[in-house]
């Protein structure tokens, strides 16, 4: 991401909600009514941070990032790496008031059934999987669409030098310098792979 920062290709924008708190102590949460336990982020705070940064730019998605959002894969984070400004917005304590998701939000998205203290690093996880597929950000480009995931695939088994050690050897194959032959090779370990770890991806396709 330094690398993309550096060449102009990607810019990361954090901003402290505490800007646009309530009063003396700048309060930006809250108890949720109905009781329970938990804070709730305001809405009045976020409305008004959302408003202000709608008026300096249009934004592709307002995404809310949350545990009973979209679960974020590789096709997500292909479809929004075309995007031009992604808004992120980052939940604590028990979320956000309900009336920004409905005022604002456009996407939600959840990196996985499991709860974090707040929603910075599934935000930062989004970034960096949307960044590297920026052109010109990896440094091969075709890098990015040979991951695991992009065809429902993992990735085959990878190799370099030495071509043997300690009697471990690299595939025949990938020596041949036969690209048709170690093509095929790699689609073919890439399916044993799927089968082996993750059947659930080919059951997408039967």
């Amino acid at each position: 991401m330094k690398r993309a920062a550096d060449k102009g290709l990607l810019t990361v924008n954090l901003i402290d909600l505490r800007q646009f708190g309530l009063g003396p102590h700048k309060q930006v949460d809250d108890y949720q009514y109905g009781g329970g336990a938990g804070m709730v982020m305001m809405c009045e705070p976020l409305d008004n941070c959302i408003l202000q940064l709608k008026v300096l730019k249009t934004y592709d998605q307002v995404i809310y990032l949350t545990p009973d959002g979209n679960t974020f894969d590789q096709k997500m984070a292909n479809r929004l790496s075309l995007g031009t400004n992604l808004l992120m917005i980052c939940g604590h304590y028990k979320g956000i008031d309900q009336r920004v998701r409905d005022m604002h939000v456009t996407m939600e998205i959840s990196i996985g059934d499991f709860v974090l203290s707040g929603g910075e690093l599934a935000a930062a996880v989004v970034v960096d999987a949307i960044g590297r597929l920026i052109p010109g950000v990896l440094n091969d480009e075709t890098s990015a669409l040979t991951d695991s995931f992009q065809d429902d695939l993992l990735a085959p088994p990878v190799y370099t030098r030495p071509a043997d050690y300690k009697g471990y050897k690299v595939p025949e194959v990938l020596l041949s310098g036969h690209d048709a032959r170690i093509d095929q090779w790699r689609f073919e370990e890439s399916l044993a792979t799927t089968r082996k770890k993750r059947p659930d991806l080919l059951d997408r396709h039967s």
